[in-house]
C-alpha cells in the first residue's frame, strides 16, 4: 500500500523540481543590473558580440506587464536565449531611476520614457548597437514561444521587409494566439 503512495509522491516532487529548475526570477536573470548608463550598457552588448539593447517599458500597476515577469521572462529558456543576444533593462514609466540616453543627456525614467513617446504599458523597444530604435512591440506576449518568436524576428531583421504578425502566421502561430486578453482571464 504505502509503495504506490511513495511513488506517486515522488513523482510530484520529481515535477515540482523540474519546474523550479526551468523558471527563475525574472529581475536577477532576465534583465542586467544597470546603472543607468545605456551608452554604457550598449558597449557592453558591443563588446560581447550581442545585437544590441531591449528596453521593457513597464509600470507596477500594470497587470500585463506583471504577467510578463511571471510568465515570460521568467522563463530559463527565455532568460538565456536573451542574454545572449541583448542587454534587457526594464524601464518603469513612473519611476524617478536616472537613465542616461545615448545622447548624453540623464533623465528620470518617467520622462525618458515620455521623451522615448512611450505612453503605455507595457512595450518593447529593440534598439540596434548605434541606439537607434528598429523595432517597438506595443502590449502583452502572452507565451515564452511567442517572445522567443519575436527574438528570432528581429535577429533575422525580419522588421525591414515583413510585418511581425505576417511572420509569425508563417512560423505557425494562430491569430487566436496573439489575441490580447486580461492576465485576470488567465488560468494560473
Amino acid at each position: 500500500m504505502r509503495s504506490p503512495l511513495l511513488f506517486a509522491m515522488l513523482l510530484l516532487a520529481g515535477a515540482v523540481l523540474a519546474e523550479e529548475q526551468e523558471t527563475r526570477d525574472a529581475r536577477e536573470y532576465f534583465f542586467v543590473q544597470t546603472f543607468g548608463d545605456l551608452p554604457e550598457e550598449m558597449q557592453t552588448a558591443r563588446d560581447e558580440g550581442q545585437l544590441g539593447m531591449l528596453l521593457f517599458f513597464e509600470a507596477d500597476a500594470c497587470a500585463y506587464c506583471q504577467y510578463m515577469l511571471r510568465k515570460i521572462f521568467n522563463q530559463r529558456r527565455v532568460q538565456d536565449w536573451y542574454r545572449e543576444r541583448f542587454v534587457n533593462i526594464g524601464v518603469d514609466i513612473h519611476g524617478d531611476v536616472e537613465l542616461t540616453d545615448f545622447d548624453g543627456i540623464t533623465l528620470p525614467s518617467k520622462v525618458f520614457a515620455d521623451h522615448r513617446r512611450i505612453y503605455m504599458t507595457p512595450v518593447l523597444s529593440f534598439l540596434n548597437l548605434d541606439g537607434v530604435e528598429i523595432y517597438r512591440h506595443l502590449g502583452m506576449i502572452k507565451t515564452p514561444e511567442e517572445f522567443l518568436l519575436l527574438g528570432e524576428y528581429i535577429e533575422g531583421e525580419h522588421y525591414y521587409d515583413t510585418e511581425y504578425k505576417v511572420f509569425a502566421r508563417k512560423r505557425g502561430m494562430r491569430d487566436e494566439e496573439s489575441v490580447l486578453t486580461s492576465p485576470a482571464e488567465q488560468t494560473e
